[in-house]
């Protein structure tokens, strides 16, 4: 079966090298969450899918002693899901799936930093990034032509790439945009490819009609115009150029595009929840807290990341909550939130002025892109993206930056053999 293919194929990667492991892992989560609808859910497909990472990820960790002081924050997050894990569960099922992902997407943290120290995390996923930027469109175009996975409509399908899957695509596209402009030594014909699918997967987000999806890629690429002035020409000929291509190609797209905006408004006006349902959902939880009245559950969550009651209750259907902080709130308490703002500070926030100028052109539109989905949500518990994300957060702050020396003469002593002198041109320091 596929889905044991990939994970074959995972652990042959990482017993023939731990560097293209990490690089497989980005890419195992997004094939894996392609094909998992085409199966039963079942018991052994969720250990597949969430242990044979986790023990991989751990074995990694282990043998390149990644995990350092400054992670005793990470283990005391650890040791507190753990705690809820085994005392406040919910559905044993439910629970244990969405720590697991929650622990694997933290554990991108160590991986990266140690990936930081080896090599250039971005400059050599380009090829795997190109793979995902051509396979996605690839995917939903056989997902339309085949007719398998969920749908608004019976005229756009993205496969079993649904709801907060779909975020993937505006990382890979906002990748793939910064390897166009920057990368000079790629051919025409390359450059020329990529834009070819940078443009069908943003026609894709478009008839997707994701808001968040889209408000990631355009939030990123403001931000990265910011720091990237000097490249700020290129980014509006390329911005000029998938314009025009938009609208020429129109036609082709405008009877799904137009489907799914009718859909979306039926569904929005049927019932105010499912058009602010983030903002009733924050006012349910302060009801339930308000109506139980229990310290414990105030402070130390309900049911670990299982909500069914919760939707069943306040929405009256199998709704989990949406947004990541509601979630953390209702499922781990506010210590549980508490906890989690200050790991989103100590890793991306504090001490973010060594990151290397070259390097925060990258980083702040990817923290933007981050931020945004916490508040709408989907973050926690989504593998096809949020181990991307942190791993390259992660992996280009923690990058630095190697001067090579300058050799300002190259001097050949005469009747000897040839000896390369090299003077470097910085005044020497003579201060004691």
């Amino acid at each position: 079966m596929a889905l044991f293919l990939l994970c074959a194929l995972l652990i042959a990667s990482f017993f023939y090298s731990t560097k293209v492991f990490v690089y497989a892992l980005m890419v195992f989560f997004v094939l894996f969450d392609m094909l998992d609808g085409f199966y039963k859910d079942d018991k052994i497909y969720a250990a597949v899918r969430y242990l044979v990472p986790l023990i991989l990820m751990g074995i990694y960790i282990a043998k390149y002693n990644a995990l350092k002081k400054s992670d005793t924050l990470l283990f005391y997050l650890f040791c507190y899901l753990i705690v809820l894990w085994l005392v406040n569960a919910g559905d044993l099922i439910i629970t244990s799936r969405v720590t697991m992902a929650v622990m694997i997407t933290l554990l991108m943290i160590p991986i990266g930093k140690h990936v930081a120290t080896r090599a250039d995390f971005i400059k050599e996923f380009e090829p795997y990034n190109r793979a995902l930027l051509i396979l996605l469109p690839v995917y939903v175009v056989l997902a339309n032509k085949y007719g398998f996975g969920e749908s608004y409509t019976e005229e756009f399908s993205t496969g079993f790439l649904i709801t907060s899957r779909m975020y993937i695509v505006p990382i890979v596209v906002f990748l793939a945009i910064h390897y166009v402009i920057t990368n000079k030594n790629r051919t025409f014909l390359i450059k020329a490819t990529d834009a070819t699918f940078i443009l069908m997967n943003i026609c894709i987000l478009l008839i997707n009609t994701r808001r968040t999806a889209i408000g990631m890629l355009f939030l990123a690429l403001a931000v990265y115009a910011f720091f990237n002035r000097q490249m700020l020409f290129k980014m509006i000929t390329l911005f000029f150029v998938l314009v025009v291509a938009l609208i020429v190609s129109y036609p082709l797209y405008e009877a799904r595009l137009t489907a799914q905006l009718e859909k979306r408004d039926r569904i929005q006006d049927l019932d105010t929840y499912e058009e602010e349902g983030r903002v009733l959902e924050t006012m349910y939880i302060m009801d339930y807290h308000q109506e139980k009245k229990r310290p414990l559950q105030l402070f130390f969550g309900v049911k670990l990341f299982d909500t069914r009651e919760f939707g069943v209750k306040y929405f009256g259907r199998d709704r989990p909550i949406h947004s990541d902080l509601n979630m953390l709130l209702y499922s781990t308490g506010l210590v549980g939130v508490v906890l989690f703002l200050v790991f989103l500070v100590h890793y991306f926030i504090r001490n973010n002025h060594v990151i290397a100028p070259s390097h925060k052109m990258l980083y702040y539109p990817l923290l933007v892109m981050l931020l945004v989905v916490i508040l709408p949500g989907r973050f926690i518990g989504t593998l096809t993206f949020a181990p991307f994300l942190l791993m390259l957060l992660t992996a280009i702050k923690h990058r630095k930056v190697v001067d090579k020396p300058e050799l300002s003469a190259i001097t050949i002593q005469e009747n000897s053999n040839p000896l390369l002198a090299f003077h470097s041109t910085q005044t020497p320091d003579v201060t004691h």
